[in-house]
């Protein structure tokens, strides 16, 4: 995974300067009177805070339900390929988020301490556009589909049956796989809950350019694929998973 994510910022890194080579004598790295360095590569990096939730829609009780949702980080690697000068791109790269959800609660006298830990791997499709507000200030939006892949989705429960004994139960949400608890009420069994690893999230963000090298933006996505994998559950149960983001970045 590692040595994917290192490629792909080196491929990135490539077409930026091959970009940036090919406009020229647009960008010759001078500085344009009130607008700042223009001729940058289109390339940011960015880190950030972001918020999932799971939103579950029951179509024979026609109710919503939405979890509490997981807290986490990501890391991004983004270009910006120009369609318009200094208006309208093309902005594609790579995203690494993980997140954690810690819950407490009683079971059989016990008390569990629950941990669910997720990571992704999102690639983004995005129109973006962009006007200058005042000098060395520029405000953009940019809207589009990212494909998400899940790379792991654990859950964990734990607790202290006595002094010399922690009981464990462990479930895999993609693989459907789970560990044989000793936790009262958590026995091993063959759950039904079975997530898709593939989604495709629409979505949208507002942020700004300052000096068009530092740039903070906060954008919302919602899934649009049934992430429920086993049928005689989907075909009642809708699963869609949104995030809000927000991060800060650094153009190079």
């Amino acid at each position: 995974m590692k040595r994917h994510f290192i490629a792909l910022v080196a491929v990135l890194s490539m077409m930026g300067a091959a970009d940036t080579f090919a406009q020229g004598r647009y960008h010759d790295y001078h500085r344009r009177p009130n607008h700042g360095y223009y001729g940058r590569s289109g390339i940011e990096l960015s880190v950030g805070y972001l918020h999932s939730n799971y939103r579950h829609k029951d179509f024979t009780a026609e109710d919503v339900d939405r979890d509490k949702g997981l807290d986490g980080l990501y890391v991004s690697v983004t270009k910006d390929f120009t369609l318009v000068r200094r208006t309208l791109y093309f902005q594609t790269g790579a995203t690494y988020a993980y997140q954690n959800a810690s819950n407490r609660f009683q079971q059989a006298g016990l008390q569990v301490v629950s941990d669910r830990n997720e990571h992704y791997l999102d690639i983004p499709v995005r129109i973006k556009f962009a006007m200058d507000v005042m000098p060395n200030l520029r405000a953009f939006v940019y809207a589009g589909p990212t494909l998400d892949f899940g790379l792991s989705s654990k859950y964990q429960c734990r607790a202290r049956l006595s002094d010399n004994q922690v009981g464990k139960y462990t479930y895999n949400y993609y693989s459907g796989k789970n560990k044989v608890s000793t936790i009262p009420g958590f026995e091993a069994s063959n759950p039904s809950s079975v997530y898709r690893r593939f989604d495709v999230d629409m979505g949208f963000a507002i942020g700004a350019e300052i000096y068009d090298i530092a740039t903070v933006k906060l954008g919302l996505d919602w899934g649009l694929i049934n992430k429920n994998k086993n049928r005689n559950i989907a075909d009642y149960l809708i699963t869609n998973r949104n995030t809000f983001y927000l991060g800060l970045g650094v153009r190079f």
